[in-house]
């Protein structure tokens, strides 16, 4: 909590809400009070981004229509990963400073329950009928003194049903479209599971130290972010083996597949950009450049959505003129971090 504490301000400029909260001094507000101008229980109807927001120990989230924020709410410690479970009407956040997930219920607009995990959890994914979500537990460290386990999550009931074993420090997870087979990024590889019995199929250690993995909407191929070698790597389902090996921005950290599965967006969180892939040729076709450090990314239809985590910002790109339409201001105790559209 030391970063809200340092940063908490009551000096009547620093408040950037619209009238009449403009200037009106809230006592103990983040600088510059952005999160304290707006609701802090959601939206209870219609599609919005929610975002996790690291630092400030909450969800921000923003109407997809009007790009504007319009709910912040209080989540646990350090929230880092979001998913949304279909038909469940709920998203689960996971709380990296604690060992637990919190689930929102976007039709109450609040936090209602939480759920415990392992150490440290970072990713997390839901199988596409919304029954089952899946959290990589990372900690206690993200190298060779991590965690090897991923909890698997009941969505009817919101509990931990068992706990299988991955690879060294698990980070990201993505699921196949038939919800039979469970990718994990992991320190010493990307690990594949068997979502029926929870068993690993194969490890690629080739694909160590990566980070984002996006499954394509056909399920013949898998996106891996490899930030150490500023490559995104494209992995054939059927054998197993990685078939592409693309450059892309600077320490790549997410990447997310367009909903008809013809562009691949990977966020390039040391230069600032987000680079564009023809998934049919496996090759880039743009650059767009987006707000400091751009982790967390997810895409619709026709607008892509950043978390740019030193800008403290949620750009939203047009997919077809890309251009960046909007930056969504949360305010510098923030930290924005993991992004989904629900």
């Amino acid at each position: 909590m030391s970063r809200l504490v340092e940063n908490a301000t009551t000096h009547l400029g620093d408040f950037a809400g619209d009238a009449p909260t403009r200037g009106a001094g809230i006592r103990g507000s983040n600088f510059p009070g952005i999160q304290d101008s707006v609701p802090k229980t959601g939206p209870t109807s219609g599609v919005h981004a929610y975002a996790t927001a690291l630092v400030s120990y909450s969800i921000v989230v923003i109407d997809t229509t009007t790009r504007r924020l319009v709910a912040c709410i209080p989540g646990g410690a350090n929230p880092y990963g979001i998913a949304s479970a279909p038909g469940t009407g709920k998203l689960y956040v996971t709380n990296s400073g604690a060992g637990d997930v919190s689930v929102l219920d976007t039709t109450k607009g609040a936090i209602t329950g939480t759920v415990d995990v392992g150490l440290y959890p970072h990713g997390v994914a839901s199988s596409p009928d919304g029954r089952t979500v899946y959290v990589a537990n990372t900690g206690p460290d993200t190298g060779v003194g991590g965690s090897r386990t991923l909890t698997v999550i009941d969505t009817g009931a919101d509990k931990a049903t068992t706990t299988w074993q991955t690879g060294l420090a698990p980070r990201s997870v993505a699921v196949s479209p038939d919800g039979r087979i469970v990718y994990v990024s992991c320190h010493d590889g990307l690990t594949v599971l068997d979502a029926e019995t929870g068993m690993t199929r194969r490890r690629l250690p080739e694909l160590a130290k990566a980070n984002g993995v996006a499954v394509h909407p056909d399920g013949k191929r898998v996106y891996v972010v490899s930030p150490s070698s500023d490559t995104l790597a494209v992995l054939d389902t059927a054998s197993l083996r990685v078939v592409a090996r693309v450059r892309v921005g600077r320490t790549p950290w997410q990447v997310a597949l367009s909903p008809d599965g013809t562009r691949a967006w990977v966020s390039g969180a040391n230069d600032d950009t987000v680079t564009i892939l023809d998934t049919a040729t496996a090759k880039a076709v743009g650059t767009v450049r987006v707000g400091h450090i751009p982790t967390g990314i997810t895409t619709t239809v026709d607008t892509v959505w950043v978390c740019t985590n030193a800008g403290a910002t949620v750009d939203a790109i047009d997919t077809t003129s890309l251009r960046v339409l909007a930056r969504i201001e949360l305010g510098l105790s923030t930290g924005p971090s993991g992004v989904v559209v629900a």
